[in-house]
């Protein structure tokens, strides 16, 4: 849940005036994301304010500045960080990190709104970025365990996790059975999968570093035009597959109720190979690889159950559709995928 602000308009004005010797003379709050962000007019420009929650630390931070400056220099669309009087890229206000950007005009989308163009502009940026990646010269990204995903262990622990879950659901009478329906699948699913034992075959897939938290919530579009990538604040090294498929789930708009267009997805993957390769393994267990992850989360639920949050209760109920989805349709997918020319 967003964490409220610990800035006032007038302690904004201070504290920009005070690290960038910038006059704020507006003050917008924008309801966007998981930080508090303002919209600032200062100088005659505008600018964004970025106030992180209180999780996030500077080793954070200075990865998604890093990402974002690296990526800069190749000519991705992405945001451009404004430094302090200090030349530090951030300043601290009672303890949170807050950075500074130049303000990007334009328009953000609602999931599974793309049309085919934006569907294919989706994939090609996604593709761009993680070329561009391979070059990236820090080491401060999450490194890939793949025992995450393709484990006995890890699969165990979240049908136990299932099962406590379904115990606290009993208690709630609103939602309570919709969501041990929704567990007991869950658990039914990840039984399944320990019995066939093919989810351990994605282990070698390929693993790239690439935006992290990729999907058309982070485009700002001008028109259908894509005029910025932005939130890169979980970049990361990953199953590449994961981001190429969880990203289309998110923009198609043909993508309803968790059922894919396997035709589009297609599509989208052939447009994502144009800038960045995959070979045949990692087309064959593509969908394995978002399947596993996300059957292995039980993010929504329990947020919902500990503190009653309806969005995420939905966000995790849309997910276990998805897990449904795929458990019926992986291998028709991968087939479908696995005819791709490499």
């Amino acid at each position: 849940m967003l964490e409220k602000t610990e800035f006032t308009e007038d302690t904004i004005v201070e504290e920009v005036k005070k690290n960038y010797g910038l006059n704020v003379t507006e003050i917008e709050k924008l309801d966007r994301g998981s930080a508090n962000i303002f919209k600032l007019k200062a100088n005659n420009k505008f600018y964004i304010l970025k106030e992180f929650q209180s999780k996030h630390q500077e080793k954070s931070i200075m990865k998604e500045i890093n990402v974002i400056n690296f990526l800069k220099q190749k000519e991705l669309i992405v945001p451009t960080y404004i430094q302090c009087l200090n030349k530090e890229y951030y300043f601290r206000y009672n303890d949170k990190i807050v950075i500074m950007q130049e303000y990007i005009e334009g328009e953000t989308k609602e999931k599974n709104t793309g049309d085919k163009k934006q569907l294919l502009d989706s994939a090609k940026y996604l593709g761009m970025i993680a070329t561009a990646l391979e070059d990236y010269p820090y080491d401060d990204m999450f490194k890939c365990n793949m025992n995450k995903y393709a484990s006995d262990e890890v699969l165990q622990k979240n049908i136990d996790l299932n099962r406590e879950l379904i115990e606290k659901a009993k208690n709630d009478e609103h939602y309570g059975k919709e969501i041990i329906k929704d567990l007991t699948d869950k658990i039914d699913m990840l039984e399944q999968l320990l019995e066939d034992g093919t989810f351990k075959d994605i282990s070698n897939v390929t693993v790239k570093k690439t935006h992290g938290d990729y999907s058309v919530m982070q485009f700002i579009y001008d028109g259908d035009e894509v005029k910025a990538i932005i939130d890169f604040v979980n970049a990361a090294e990953l199953p590449i597959t994961w981001e190429i498929i969880r990203s289309y789930s998110y923009i198609d708009k043909e993508c309803v109720d968790g059922n894919f267009k396997i035709d589009n997805l297609v599509e989208y993957t052939k447009e994502y190979m144009k800038y960045s390769p995959l070979n045949k393994y990692d087309l064959k267990y593509m969908p394995y690889v978002y399947l596993v992850q996300i059957l292995n989360s039980t993010y929504g639920y329990k947020q919902y159950l500990n503190d009653g949050n309806l969005e995420l209760l939905k966000f995790g109920k849309e997910r276990t559709n998805i897990c449904r989805y795929l458990m019926k349709n992986s291998k028709v997918i991968s087939e479908k995928l696995s005819e791709i020319e490499i």
